[in-house]
C-alpha cells in the first residue's frame, strides 16, 4: 500500500472545523462514503503528490473493496501506528474479521489538522 497524506488549509483546519473535518472522516470510514469529505476538502493541492480528487478516489477504492467483502458499515477502534508515524493513534476500522480492512492517523496539533494518512502497519494488525 502507499502512504498517503491529506493536507487542508490551516485557516480550514482550526477550531470547531479541525474537529468537524476529523469528525467528518472518520465518518467517512465508517459508513464507507468518500463524499461525505468532498465539501470539506479545498480544489487546491493538498496532498503529497496526490489532488483532491485522487485522494478520494483511494478512499472509494478502498471502501469499494471492504463492500466487495459484503460490509455496509465499518467499527471503529483505536490502535497505534509502528511504522512511519510510529507511537502515533491511529483509528482502525473494522468489518466481520478481528483484523482492520485499514487505518488512518487523523494529526491534530494545538487544535489544527495537521494531516491524516494511510496507516499500513497499525496494532490492529497484530505487530
Amino acid at each position: 500500500m502507499e502512504l498517503i497524506k491529506l493536507k487542508v488549509k490551516e485557516q480550514t483546519a482550526t477550531g470547531a472545523s479541525a474537529k468537524n473535518i476529523a469528525n467528518s472522516f472518520i465518518e467517512a470510514c465508517v459508513m464507507l462514503d468518500a463524499a461525505i469529505l468532498d465539501s470539506l476538502i479545498e480544489e487546491d493541492k493538498y496532498f503529497d503528490d496526490l489532488d483532491k480528487y485522487r485522494f478520494l478516489a483511494f478512499l472509494s477504492k478502498q471502501f469499494d473493496s471492504a463492500k466487495a467483502k459484503g460490509l455496509n458499515k465499518m467499527i471503529v477502534k483505536t490502535g497505534r501506528c509502528h511504522f512511519c508515524a510510529r507511537g502515533h493513534s491511529t483509528y482502525e476500522f473494522y468489518g466481520k474479521d478481528s483484523k482492520p480492512e485499514f487505518a488512518y492517523v487523523v494529526e491534530i496539533k494545538n487544535g489544527v489538522v495537521k494531516n491524516i494518512l494511510n496507516c499500513n502497519l497499525s496494532s490492529g494488525w497484530g505487530y
